[in-house]
């Protein structure tokens, strides 16, 4: 029996190996992939090392807060950094719009808002040691939309098929975290597996 990682290669169009180690908040870098298996379960993390931009993130409070409903869960404060400078901010169950603007002289990690219904301006800053942002006295982690993300096998390295994971996916991951994916090991004499995101 022979089984080969590749160390996964990661496509985005085209094959590269994936060594880069460090979160680079300036620009994108090659995906980080590492592999892990334990009775017969294979764990494939990726670290797609994405840039922050403030479009397209989602920012959730870490601190939960209560429903003006009985029995109700606590819920966190959610804030969506859409195109065009426009911003949605939820607190409980009132909605808030309004814009935001990327400083000058921030290095792209602090923002002006201007919220409907907030006299004055507020401030959000991303922490680079944390990887929170800072809003309204608030630290919230920062999420983004998970592209299709998947595993290949083969045994010839000519002809791919996808592997089924032990669980689904989610929608979104916490940046600059990484996603891990479970598979089982089904043992063949030469098995190639890969890592790949579908555009």
């Amino acid at each position: 029996m022979k089984i080969n990682f590749l160390l996964m290669m990661l496509l985005l169009g085209i094959h590269f190996p994936s060594f880069i180690i460090a979160q680079n908040f300036e620009s994108d870098s090659f995906p980080e992939i590492s592999i892990s298996m334990k009775e017969n379960v294979v764990t494939v993390s990726v670290n797609l090392n994405k840039k922050f931009t403030w479009e397209g993130v989602r920012a959730e409070s870490l601190k939960k807060f209560p429903q003006p409903w009985v029995g109700l869960s606590d819920l966190p404060h959610e804030i969506w950094f859409e195109k065009g400078g426009n911003m949605t901010w939820r607190q409980t169950d009132m909605m808030f719009i309004g814009n935001y603007k990327i400083l000058i002289n921030s290095f792209g990690h602090e923002i002006e808002a201007s919220v409907l219904g907030y006299l004055n301006e507020l401030t959000g800053k991303l922490d680079s040691e944390t990887n929170l942002l800072r809003f309204d006295s608030l630290d919230y982690a920062l999420f983004y939309k998970l592209p299709n993300l998947i595993i290949e096998r083969s045994s010839d390295m000519l002809k791919w098929s996808e592997v089924k994971l032990t669980k689904p996916l989610p929608k979104e991951y916490q940046w600059p975290l990484s996603v891990s994916m479970h598979f089982d090991m089904e043992f063949e004499s030469d098995v190639f597996f890969r890592a790949k995101i579908n555009k």
